[in-house]
């Protein structure tokens, strides 16, 4: 996941040097005019980052018990960039995604499952009920992971596919199907690791 993640990492470096002619911008039209929309659109991706950089340490259960103190610091790190930070741009975009009103619905669910296993998985730490605290941080992580099976599945969808002599989606149908399969099998991979290998997590 750490790797895969730096991979993310190095793949939107390109956004910040602040072009509106790269990859994802180009399909926003006159949004990248729209200075509410890009600094949302800086403050997901930014967030976004932190939170998959520093989320597949906390479930090192011999790091997480050799560094406590570290584990917690990263831990409030994590929860504070999406409850106030990741989840509610993430949200704010929802309503602009591209793909009509499924692919909107898609990621604003996204949205908001996000910020409400975070807020649980907390509150959970705060009651000291630690087992269902570790529950709600897989769950809160398999949709941190949607940054990166996002980035998997549209090339997929709409151009490798293609070079093996398959049928490809047309994008608008690409980013309305993938804005369901970016997260959905990540929640249900997190429930079966929840259920087959609790100990490890």
């Amino acid at each position: 996941m750490l790797i895969l993640s730096v991979v993310v990492f190095l793949n939107v470096t390109d956004y910040f040097s602040f072009r509106t002619d790269i990859e994802f911008l180009l399909w926003k039209g006159t949004l990248v005019k729209d200075i509410a929309w890009m600094a949302a659109f800086y403050m997901h991706i930014t967030s976004s980052l932190v939170c998959l950089i520093t989320g597949p340490l906390q479930f090192v259960p011999r790091w997480r018990n050799r560094y406590p103190k570290l584990h917690r610091k990263l831990g409030k790190a994590y929860v504070f960039t999406i409850l106030f930070f990741a989840a509610p741009s993430g949200l704010y975009m929802g309503f602009y995604a591209n793909g009509g009103f499924w692919a909107k619905l898609g990621f604003i669910i996204l949205a908001l499952l996000w910020f409400v296993t975070t807020y649980l998985a907390i509150r959970t730490a705060m009651q000291r009920d630690f087992v269902a605290h570790r529950k709600w941080m897989v769950r809160s992580y398999a949709l941190v992971f949607s940054a990166v099976t996002l980035r998997v599945y549209m090339p997929l969808l709409t151009y490798f596919i293609g070079e093996l002599g398959l049928p490809t989606m047309n994008p608008e149908l690409a980013v309305v199907v993938t804005s369901w399969i970016n997260w959905v099998p990540n929640l249900v991979v997190g429930e079966l690791l929840l259920r087959f290998t609790p100990k490890n997590l």
